[in-house]
């Protein structure tokens, strides 16, 4: 619990402190809004500098589940903030989070429970999984994170549900990590938020995606939940994939929606990747807070989908 209040208080420090930024390099504009504004960028740092310190004090009590976890957040958000601050070729941005991934098979001796499927025992199949988990959600996460409050709000869902169907399933050690990443990500939520006081960069997507979901789901034996929570996210992953024919820079592809006073509108040119965002308005035009409310609805239905797995625990 101590954890958890002082990795609280960091984040909401940190974020705050970033909200406050002025310097041009570290602002970028809100393409949604009816009006211009420049918000920070780096919101995600907030992330990494509270999980920092829950990677010490994890080390201390000596909890090599979440100091895992903890480095796998530290490494995995680095390399978003390399891409925010200098920008990185797409194919090391994409796949570098392949790397820091083999921490979790050493951590869990190449063991591990996903719900339906049972005990997997071989640290190459581990290993695979973790890289598949981390790298995956990663990229997935990174690809959603287009409007305000979407990406810290949708992970608060997953890693509630994840966690509390772990926890139900035995694994008791679920529930108090659950706790710590909660209060992790809900200052970044709050200042996210619409209208957003900070972006969550590069830096936070990855530091969410790959790490407290992707690792989460292998580390605390969350696969089968987390997933199905994350469907949103791997739906949208694999439409802009196909349709744009691999993994291409943002600023190389025509934009998928048209913002248009404030209403956004499907970009129907040809060769404009489709994603989830551009389906929501394909009938009928929005505005940013309709949209966010509708992705979220989404998140909320698969959330509370994977709470049938509980049929299964209990």
């Amino acid at each position: 619990m101590l954890i958890a209040i002082i990795s609280f208080i960091v984040s909401l420090i940190t974020v705050y402190l970033i909200s406050r930024l002025r310097n041009p390099r570290l602002l970028a504009p809100d393409a949604h809004k009816p009006y211009k504004v420049l918000v920070p960028k780096i919101g995600g740092v907030a992330i990494l500098i509270a999980m920092g310190a829950v990677t010490i004090m994890a080390y201390l009590i000596n909890d090599t589940r979440l100091v895992a976890l903890g480095l796998v957040t530290l490494t995995v958000g680095l390399i978003g903030l390399a891409d925010d601050l200098k920008g990185l070729p797409v194919s090391v941005r994409v796949f570098l989070p392949l790397v820091p991934a083999l921490i979790i098979p050493v951590v869990v001796h190449g063991y591990i429970y996903i719900l339906l499927i049972g005990h997997v025992h071989n640290f190459f199949v581990v290993a695979f999984l973790s890289m598949l988990a981390v790298t995956v959600m990663a990229n997935a996460v990174n690809m959603l994170d287009v409007m305000n409050g979407i990406v810290p709000v949708s992970t608060l869902m997953i890693l509630t549900v994840s966690g509390a169907i772990s926890y139900m399933a035995g694994f008791s050690y679920a529930l108090p990590v659950t706790l710590i990443l909660v209060l992790t990500v809900l200052p970044l939520a709050v200042f996210n938020w619409y209208p957003a006081k900070v972006f969550n960069g590069n830096v936070g997507s990855y530091a969410l995606g790959g790490a407290m979901m992707g690792a989460f789901m292998v580390l605390y034996n969350a696969g089968t939940q987390g997933v199905i929570s994350a469907l949103p996210y791997i739906i949208n992953g694999f439409l802009i994939v196909i349709t744009a024919r691999g993994f291409r820079p943002r600023e190389t592809l025509k934009r998928p929606v048209i913002v248009n006073d404030g209403v956004i509108h499907a970009n129907r040119t040809p060769g404009s990747p489709t994603t989830l965002v551009k389906l929501i308005v394909m009938k009928k035009p929005k505005t940013e807070r309709e949209i966010v409310r509708d992705v979220l609805l989404l998140f909320l239905v698969t959330s509370i989908a994977s709470l049938s797995l509980l049929a299964v625990v209990i």
